[in-house]
């Protein structure tokens, strides 16, 4: 009987992924939007037409393919247009993510090994925050690990049945196409499995020609309905963020994929350490060969491209690494012969995550602007009802479209207007919603000797002004 399906095993299995679940739910709307998931909230709309969106992601999210705003739009769609609810999609693909990360383990490592990687994956502070926001981050990680699952099963040849093995291939061709439509960053991914395949086929001699062919329909397809975006993305000589270099540096990222600076470079010496002690059986084995490759490529390509072209590396972008990451310090900690050298990275591990696993979540801080918690403020603590924001500004449709559609008893008794060339007749007085970190979306107005300013509320990143008639 397979390991994994084995009753006991089975279920600490599940007993992990719930638990993983779980922690994403119970949080999942301890923040407010940031100003991208307006974004994509006001892009995924269900009132407006393909063709409308479509122009909407042209104009505000250039940057990223529609493939996730569309998602979010027809999951919108069968629900309420509401922000709490296009939490639930990212929350739901961050769950799959998991239960595949300890499916792709028992795939690569047919032994308990699986159990750790889906521990280490149910505790990622990372995979959680990027789980709940509504970003195309948790789609891109949860399509690369079933991509990369369905590349090890083909490649492995689990499939003898022809039939089902061409099930399983046009499958792999389908989710190929849409992982790497999700984010360019993805194509590494294709580009380390063909790395991957080539290495097999020469130094292993261990053709798989089904694989190879397998490759064209996916590239036609891909470019077919990537052309245009990738076109124009080729056509920036800067990008949409300056990179913060000295995070490549400083850890790979790992302290922002772990948590902290300590956790990071616990991570980080661990995965090196590993592949130095096992690079023998690596090189051997055609699952972590493609592991290693994944790895050093979301570094690799994204740093040669901006030393030929742009700056063009985030954390974020590369979130499918926390794959290789995980999984290859899960199965090859295991297969370590010594125990005690076994069980002290185990032991390491496991008290450090859960330790700061329960700190993340316990001292969590707000890291994103406060409109709503600004707008309750008001709310009970003013008799003013009026709430302007000043169409200004590039932002100020997203803003307003999510203060909008919050749920009704947030808005009750509150009017919220979008100032543009005159307030309506009959306002007074209003309390003007401001982000700070945007010096043009600001708490002033340019009628200044007919508007009094007389009190100032704060939150984290916004504030809100109240103006009389002078």
């Amino acid at each position: 009987m397979f390991e994994m399906f084995k009753k006991k095993t089975l279920c600490i299995y599940l007993v992990i992924v719930f638990f993983g679940i779980l922690t994403i739910w119970h949080q999942l709307n301890y923040e407010n939007f940031w100003l991208d998931e307006m974004n994509s909230f006001w892009i995924a709309d269900p009132k407006l037409s393909f063709e409308d969106s479509l122009i909407r992601q042209k104009k505000t999210d250039f940057h990223n393919p529609l493939l996730f705003n569309l998602t979010l739009k027809e999951f919108l769609n069968f629900t309420v247009y509401e922000p709490t609810n296009s939490r639930i999609l990212p929350f739901i693909f961050g769950s799959i993510s998991i239960c595949f990360f300890g499916i792709l383990s028992y795939q690569i490592k047919k032994d308990s090994s699986f159990l750790f990687t889906t521990f280490l994956a149910s505790v990622s502070i990372y995979i959680i925050n990027y789980s709940q926001e509504v970003r195309p981050y948790s789609l891109l990680l949860m399509l690369s690990i079933i991509n990369i699952f369905l590349f090890c099963i083909i490649s492995n040849n689990v499939i003898k049945e022809k039939f089902y093995n061409f099930i399983i291939l046009l499958i792999f061709i389908i989710i190929s196409v849409l992982n790497y439509s999700t984010n360019p960053f993805a194509l590494i991914i294709l580009f380390s499995q063909i790395t991957n395949l080539l290495y097999v086929s020469f130094y292993l001699n261990k053709k798989n020609n089904l694989l190879f062919f397998s490759l064209i329909p996916i590239i036609i397809f891909y470019f077919l309905l990537n052309s245009d975006y990738l076109v124009n993305q080729l056509s920036y000589s800067s990008y949409m963020l300056s990179p913060d270099i000295m995070n490549v540096i400083d850890g790979l990222y790992f302290p922002r994929f772990f948590g902290s600076k300590i956790m990071g470079y616990i991570y980080l010496i661990t995965l090196l350490f590993l592949i130095f002690y096992k690079k023998k059986i690596i090189l051997q084995n055609n699952n972590y060969l493609l592991l290693v490759i994944i790895f050093l490529f979301s570094y690799f390509i994204p740093l040669t491209y901006g030393l030929i072209r742009t700056p063009v590396l985030h954390d974020r972008y590369i979130i499918f690494v926390l794959i290789p990451v995980i999984l290859l310090i899960s199965c090859l900690a295991n297969e370590i012969t010594s125990n005690k050298i076994k069980n002290s990275i185990f032991f390491i591990l496991i008290v450090s995550t859960l330790c700061n696993h329960y700190l993340e979540i316990v001292n969590r801080k707000n890291t994103k602007p406060e409109f709503v918690n600004l707008i309750k403020h008001i709310k009970d603590s003013s008799s003013e009802k009026n709430i302007i924001i000043y169409d200004k500004f590039p932002t100020s449709n997203l803003v307003f479209n999510y203060l909008n559609n919050l749920e009704p008893s947030i808005l009750k008794n509150l009017n919220l207007i979008q100032y543009k060339d005159n307030l309506p007749k009959d306002v007074s007085s209003f309390w003007l919603l401001c982000y700070t970190p945007n010096k043009e979306f600001n708490c002033n107005i340019s009628e200044t000797k007919i508007w009094k300013p007389q009190i100032v509320n704060k939150k984290y990143l916004v504030e809100a002004k109240l103006f009389k008639l002078n």
